[in-house]
């Protein structure tokens, strides 16, 4: 009797064991079924994501993109338009640094604009408004922390986004102070096509400095202060001092420079100098703001008898957290512009201004911007109202309609 129980307690005992084994094998063999296939999965990923080609230098993609739908009425007609937003157009940018040692670093930035349609080129014929991808940046830097950063290729001049890009109010979608890249600048203000129709922007020619072929140089901060200078292009340079600060529940941010071109270009037929200057201030417990800044262009080879150019704006509102989607951005705006673009000549503008005695404007509006935090996102809403006050060469004034144009959309970063 029990040697038949050890009998049968033998056959269980080979029976367990050959179970065992048969389970470790079959787990080995599902362990090397998933390692291949996560294998390919991984192989799949690399091929479909961006990859570096060094091991060196960081790489980092990013962009935004920024749409916006607008109405228009100038006096002759009305319409309503689609198209890519002139203050912040749509982007992407390829950049990236590796450290050289303590204090030195290097880098580069590429970046590549998208315009459906430009909404500051649209005009009454023409709903296109230049829809082209251009290249913004393409530059390498050297930085030391001590010392400061040099920069060369094709870059923002140290006068760029002086007027346009600086302040405290959350506007940077709605409103910016270059207002000749607001939507519906590229219309002409009705009753002035006896004169060739006189666009928006011909009186707000505030024209950034924008980009070019360049050396800049770029200091640490200071107290919160940088010194920036730059120059290239064939005889363009510029100097800048900008600021940015916070105390005592009050934030600022302030910037100015001075831009020269000695080598006129593109149709333009004089050398001019401008000082640019802009800033804001923000309570920051309350949300009360102001921004505001000026542009004053003198030109060095223009006959007798040209004006210069001067232009200004404010704009006043609150900025604060009201929702929960994210800080919300109240704000009016005023501003004028006198001199105009009468000293470009022909080959840049729509119509040759130059016989007019005088070409002033202003304009206002209100708007409303909202952060939506949770998706990288602004929602922006707007009216914006136009107006030309213009003397021709004998002294008579010009009959000229005014433009308003009401407009919203949204930017999304990534």
């Amino acid at each position: 009797m029990i040697g038949g129980l050890m009998k049968r307690g033998s056959i269980f005992a080979v029976a367990a064991a050959a179970s065992i084994f048969s389970t470790s094998a079959m787990a080995a063999d599902l362990g090397g079924d998933c390692c291949a296939d996560l294998e390919e999965r991984v192989a799949e990923l690399e091929a479909t994501t961006a990859r570096k080609g060094n091991r060196k230098d960081s790489l980092e993609i990013s962009g935004q993109v920024n749409e916006l739908v607008y109405w228009w009425d100038n006096g002759d007609q009305s319409n309503i338009y689609q198209g890519t937003s002139g203050f912040s157009s749509s982007r992407f940018r390829v950049k990236g640094s590796a450290n050289i040692n303590e204090d030195w670093s290097a880098g580069y930035l590429i970046e590549i604009e998208t315009k459906g349609a430009q909404v500051n080129a649209q005009s009454a014929s023409n709903d296109d408004g230049g829809a082209a991808i251009a290249l913004r940046h393409s530059m390498w830097y050297l930085k030391s922390k001590r010392l400061g950063q040099i920069s060369m290729g094709l870059y923002s001049f140290a006068a760029d986004d002086i007027t346009s890009s600086i302040g405290v109010g959350g506007t940077a979608s709605a409103a910016q102070g270059n207002y000749d890249g607001a939507p519906g600048m590229g219309l002409a203000f009705g009753g002035t096509g006896g004169y060739g129709g006189i666009r928006v922007k011909d009186i707000f020619d505030i024209r950034d400095v924008d980009r070019g072929n360049i050396i800049r140089y770029d200091s640490p901060s200071i107290a919160g202060f940088v010194f920036s200078a730059a120059w290239g292009e064939d005889d363009r340079w510029d100097v800048a001092l900008r600021y940015a600060g916070e105390f005592n529940g009050i934030k600022l941010a302030a910037g100015i420079a001075y831009h020269e071109d000695t080598e006129p270009e593109q149709g333009q037929f004089y050398n001019y100098n401008e000082i640019r200057t802009s800033g804001g201030i923000l309570h920051v417990p309350t949300g009360l703001f102001v921004d505001a800044g000026y542009v004053r262009r003198e030109f060095e080879n223009a006959p007798a008898g040209t004006d210069d150019f001067d232009f200004w704006y404010v704009r006043p509102g609150i900025y604060r957290k009201w929702n929960a989607l994210g800080k919300t951005s109240f704000f009016g705006e005023y501003g004028e512009a006198s001199g105009s673009s009468q000293n470009w000549g022909t080959g840049v503008n729509h119509v040759d201004l130059a016989t007019f005695r005088s070409t002033d404007g202003k304009f206002y509006g209100i708007g409303l911007q909202q952060e939506v935090d949770a998706a990288a996102m602004e929602l922006y809403i707007g009216w914006r109202h136009f107006e030309a006050d213009l003397t021709d060469s004998a002294g008579l004034a010009v009959s000229a309609d005014d433009v308003d144009t009401v407009y919203t959309g949204a930017r999304i970063k990534f």
